[in-house]
């Protein structure tokens, strides 16, 4: 560390605010997922991917608070994270890196149950067999990912103890080369599980309209990687002899990332209810604006055109068929439906319920 390092500089309140943002969002955002499941007119009941969500934001609220209690120690002095480490005393020292010992497993955990809870949503909704065994691979895969980085983290040195005691004997792992390698691994997986639904979501017999927008719900994971491929960028101060200041975006940035993949898993169930939201909103601003007072202190009645009227009447009269022909003709209340512009994932499952089993071999979703 350099000489002319202010040993009185301080990031500890950069800590405890973005360490603290995190925790409420993340309770929110699962909150109304189990509000939406659990509310008495749904017709959904809990499955293991909601069981699956709620531990990871469970892990993942403990990540966060296990950050903020070895930056700030509780109770007695300050544990030293976003301090310069050479204005720590050996117990400070001493007490951090113990506490970032445990925040490193805990964000593997966060990141691999996020992931699984994702995987979970996949097999629950799409019954396509080949992508079944896909998700299944893929779960394997991160199960064995959690226990690889597990085991590293864990005999990182040899003694365990040497992890936060350096002056003990003995040898440790490359650190850096080490997180490189998880957050590669971590980023590309990531990819993968955002764009895999893809090739089903685009066979599904709706509208290109609806394609999008259902590929768009379960992809916008993908503004999430920029919060892992932003923290690989920091990861070259896990070498850093100052670790207790230099790592303090490394560990803002992994509680971030884990606050992203909660969002993203949640997004699907509350899509809707965002949506129709803001076109209330929208729809009471704009109802505002269409009676404004004219400048004689009265309101303007909207003066329809006669192609209007004619277009209005029209879709009076097909909506008026469409209500007598219901019984007669599903085909024509299937079409209709997909010019619904609201969508989420009970919309998917409701949609292959409308489809013949023998036409939705290519992207059939299941309900159960």
């Amino acid at each position: 560390m350099e000489s002319n390092v202010d040993l009185s500089e301080s990031r500890t309140t950069t800590v405890n605010v973005c360490y603290s943002i995190p925790i409420p969002i993340m309770l929110l955002f699962t909150g109304l997922r189990l509000f939406i499941k659990l509310r008495p007119s749904s017709k959904i009941s809990m499955s293991f991917d909601d069981y699956m969500i709620i531990f990871a934001t469970a892990v993942s609220i403990t990540l966060a608070i296990s950050g903020l209690v070895y930056a700030f120690g509780t109770p007695g002095p300050p544990y030293g994270y976003g301090r310069h480490e050479a204005a720590l005393s050996p117990h400070e020292i001493e007490s951090f890196l113990r506490g970032d010992y445990i925040f490193s497993h805990l964000y593997d955990w966060a990141i691999a149950s996020i992931k699984l809870a994702i995987l979970a949503l996949y097999y629950r909704i799409f019954s396509t067999v080949v992508f079944r065994r896909v998700v299944i691979a893929t779960a394997v895969f991160i199960v064995l990912w959690l226990a690889a980085m597990e085991i590293g983290l864990g005999l990182q040195c040899i003694p365990v103890e040497k992890v936060w005691n350096t002056a003990l004997p003995g040898s440790c792992l490359n650190l850096v080369a080490f997180s490189y390698f998880t957050n590669i691994t971590n980023l590309v997986t990531d990819i993968w599980i955002f764009l895999l639904p893809l090739p089903v979501i685009f066979s599904l017999h709706v509208t290109r309209k609806r394609k999008f927008e259902v590929a768009g719900v379960f992809t916008i994971g993908i503004l999430a990687c920029g919060v892992s491929i932003a923290r690989l960028t920091v990861v070259v101060s896990q070498g850093s002899s100052d670790f207790t200041w230099a790592g303090v975006p490394l560990g803002i940035l992994s509680v971030f990332e884990t606050l992203g993949g909660i969002i993203c898993a949640n997004i699907p169930f509350l899509y809707r209810v965002i949506t129709r939201t803001l076109k209330r909103i929208f729809s009471s601003l704009a109802s505002s604006g269409a009676e404004a007072p004219s400048s004689a202190g009265r309101f303007r009645p909207r003066v329809f055109s006669s192609r209007e009227q004619r277009r209005e009447s029209s879709i009076q009269s097909e909506w008026a068929m469409l209500s007598r022909n219901t019984d007669k003709d599903q085909s024509l209340s299937q079409t209709n439906s997909n010019m619904i512009p609201d969508m989420d994932i009970n919309d998917v499952e409701l949609q292959s319920l409308r489809r013949p089993r023998s036409s939705a071999q290519g992207g059939q979703i299941h309900v159960r």
